[in-house]
C-alpha cells in the first residue's frame, strides 16, 4: 500500500478529493494543517507514482510506502452521516444509520465529484433551500457537481428541478446519486444558458464568487420576477459585491464561508 500526501487550501478541497478518487485512490484520510488541509490518499499500486506527483504538482506532494492499514474501511468511518439544514440526513451510500426523527435520509456517493456536504456552503444551500421551496416549483440548480442540491429540491416538494454542469463526468455521478434516493434526473451538460428565461421559481448556484458574478446576470434571466436566487461558494472577502448589489437580502454564514438568499 502506498499513499499520496497533498497540501491544499480549505476551499480546495472538494475539487482535490473528486480528482484523487477520479484518479484511484483506495481511501482518503483528512487532517488541519494550520489554515490549509492535508489529504492523505492510499493507492494500490506503486505504478502511479510518477503520474500522480506530475498531476498533483501544485499541492506539495509526497508519495510514501504505507503500512497494512484498512484505508477503505478508514475513509468510511471518517465518512458518517451529517446534519444539514433542520431537514436533512445527509447518508454516504456504505452507512445504514436511519435517519432521525423528522428528518429526510439523502443518499450520496461521497468524493465522486464536488458536492459531498461536508463543505459549508452546501449545508447553507440546503439550509436555504428548506426556505424557499414549496410545492410544485422549479428549482435550477447551476454547476450541480454531485446534484446535492437537486436532490434536496425534490425531496422538499418541487415539482420540476433542472440540474447543469459544463463537466460531463460529473453529470453522470449526480444521476447515480439521483437513483440512490429513487429520483429520475434532469441534467444537462452546460450552465444557465441551457435554461430557457423565467423557468425557475428559484435558482441556485454553488460555484465560485468569480464566477458567480460573471455569470448573475443569466442567473436573473432564468428565474422568475419574485423569484429567490440562492449563491453560494465564497468567502467573506468576497461577499460585499453581492450585498453592493443585493441590499435586501438574508446572509448565511458558516466558519469563511457566506451564502446570500435574495429576491429577483
Amino acid at each position: 500500500m502506498y499513499s499520496l500526501e497533498l497540501i491544499c487550501k480549505p476551499e480546495e478541497f472538494d475539487l482535490i478529493v473528486a480528482n484523487l478518487w477520479e484518479a484511484g485512490t483506495t481511501g482518503i484520510r483528512e487532517q488541519p494543517a494550520g489554515e490549509l488541509v492535508r489529504l492523505t490518499a492510499s493507492f494500490s499500486s506503486n505504478a502511479l507514482r510518477r503520474r500522480l506527483l506530475d498531476r498533483f504538482a501544485g499541492y506539495m506532494p509526497a508519495w510514501r510506502a504505507e503500512d497494512d492499514t484498512d484505508w477503505v474501511q478508514f475513509t468510511r468511518d471518517a465518512w458518517p452521516g451529517r446534519l444539514a439544514g433542520e431537514r436533512f440526513f445527509l447518508c454516504p451510500v456504505y452507512r445504514d444509520e436511519l435517519a432521525p426523527p423528522g428528518r429526510i435520509r439523502l443518499i450520496h456517493n461521497p468524493g465522486l465529484a464536488c458536492g459531498t456536504g461536508e463543505h459549508p456552503c452546501t449545508r447553507m444551500a440546503i439550509e436555504a433551500l428548506e426556505r424557499t421551496v414549496f410545492s410544485g416549483c422549479r428549482v435550477a440548480d447551476i454547476g450541480t457537481g454531485s446534484g446535492i442540491l437537486a436532490i434536496a429540491a425534490r425531496q422538499l416538494g418541487a415539482g420540476s428541478v433542472i440540474a447543469v454542469d459544463p463537466d460531463q463526468s460529473v453529470l453522470k455521478t449526480a444521476r447515480e446519486n439521483f437513483s440512490l434516493n429513487g429520483l429520475q434526473p434532469l441534467l444537462a451538460a452546460g450552465s444557465s444558458d441551457a435554461i430557457r428565461s423565467s423557468w425557475a421559481d428559484i435558482t441556485a448556484a454553488n460555484i465560485s464568487g468569480t464566477v458567480l458574478l460573471a455569470i448573475l446576470e443569466d442567473l436573473q434571466r432564468i428565474t422568475k420576477r419574485g423569484g429567490r436566487l440562492i449563491l453560494t461558494g465564497f468567502t467573506e472577502d468576497e461577499l460585499p459585491p453581492f450585498t453592493g448589489l443585493f441590499q435586501r437580502s438574508r446572509v448565511l454564514a458558516e466558519e469563511e464561508w457566506r451564502c446570500i438568499e435574495t429576491g429577483c
